[in-house]
């Protein structure tokens, strides 16, 4: 308690002028900095953020917010709500919360969870208590600015061992060693992988690396294909395409989603390529629609209400009960179907 109090009084004792003296910059420049940042230069707002976190203040509206003793929100970040994996965690998080009388307030940030400060802090001035975000905190000054005022932060979707904050999730690149032996236990020699957008994205960017380095380590034959701009079913199509002009060698594809793997799989039938007999296709997620596909879909089966249900029992427990959050990694599972072929 007395170190909260501590953290509250420094926090009433240093304003937007002092920061904007410390930072040789405006008023209006620091607050823009907090409220619109896509209004100051990137490297003028890094720049006031960790002077701001290192002389402990926060914007007004959010110091009220941590000083509140129970507003019972929780703040969430996710990629989006249009990937079902996502919805499924999210549901299950939010669920388990409203039996103890909390709401969750979701915001969505796309892929790319590098740039991510200004959401918190809506999260923050909206009361939010704790907070939990998909993926690692890639940016520095959020990372401090969560540590300082000791806001309760659970991450999720990956496990980091390293990580400053508790993950509750699976290892990205653990899962993809386990789909790339797979295949190549099945005689495949020349894979692809279609991966979603890369930047600020460590869930991507894990699978990416496992399926580089075994299938280097192999000496196989192998390439990488990245949905930059749309990751839905469309990209799917119109990358199997360009893989089949490019390398028509290819005789797997790993998607880094169900989602594309529907289209690779919808793709192949337009362009009369038989599934498994030609081109065997592995999706991530295990969504409710693969197992329906034609053929049926090998996919990687990621616990995502698991995350969503402990995820918010360690809020609760943290919040209510005082206990510290702590990592729990969980298990996926390769589910074998009919568009990988034994044979």
């Amino acid at each position: 308690m007395g170190q909260n109090n501590n953290v509250m009084e420094k926090l009433n004792s240093v304003s937007v002028i002092d920061v904007a003296k410390a930072a040789n910059v405006s008023i209006a420049t620091v607050s823009r900095s907090f409220n619109k940042p896509e209004m100051v230069k990137p490297e003028v707002r890094e720049k006031i953020l960790e002077i701001a976190a290192n002389m402990g203040y926060t914007a007004n509206s959010a110091a009220k917010s941590l000083r509140s003793k129970k507003t019972k929100v929780i703040g969430a970040i996710i990629p989006t709500l249009d990937h079902s994996i996502y919805a499924t965690m999210i549901n299950a998080f939010q669920k388990k919360l409203s039996e103890q009388g909390y709401v969750v307030y979701i915001l969505t940030c796309g892929f790319d969870a590098s740039d991510i400060f200004d959401k918190v802090t809506l999260l923050l001035e909206r009361g939010a208590e704790a907070l939990l975000i998909v993926g690692e905190i890639l940016d520095k000054n959020l990372e401090k600015y969560l540590l300082k005022f000791k806001i309760p932060t659970i991450c999720t979707y990956s496990y980091h061992h390293d990580s400053k904050f508790p993950f509750i999730g699976f290892d990205n690149y653990a899962s993809t060693t386990t789909i790339v032996e797979y295949l190549y236990s099945l005689g495949h020699k020349e894979i692809a992988m279609i991966c979603g957008p890369l930047k600020g994205n460590d869930r991507q960017i894990a699978r990416v690396e496992s399926f580089k380095n075994f299938m280097t380590s192999k000496q196989a034959e192998h390439s990488v294909w990245e949905c930059k701009n749309q990751y839905n079913i469309a990209s799917g199509k119109e990358i199997l395409k360009e893989i089949v002009i490019s390398n028509p060698n290819i005789s797997a594809i790993i998607c880094n989603s169900d989602v594309i793997a529907f289209g690779v799989l919808a793709g192949a039938k337009e362009l009369g390529i038989k599934i498994p007999e030609q081109l065997n296709v592995i999706g991530y997620d295990n969504l409710e629609f693969a197992e329906y596909l034609t053929p049926p879909l090998t996919t990687l089966n990621i616990p995502a209400e698991e995350m969503g249900i402990l995820s918010a029992k360690a809020v609760l427990d943290n919040l209510n009960n005082q206990q510290p959050l702590k990592s729990y990694l969980l298990k996926t599972e390769l589910i074998v179907r009919e568009s990988t072929n034994p044979d």
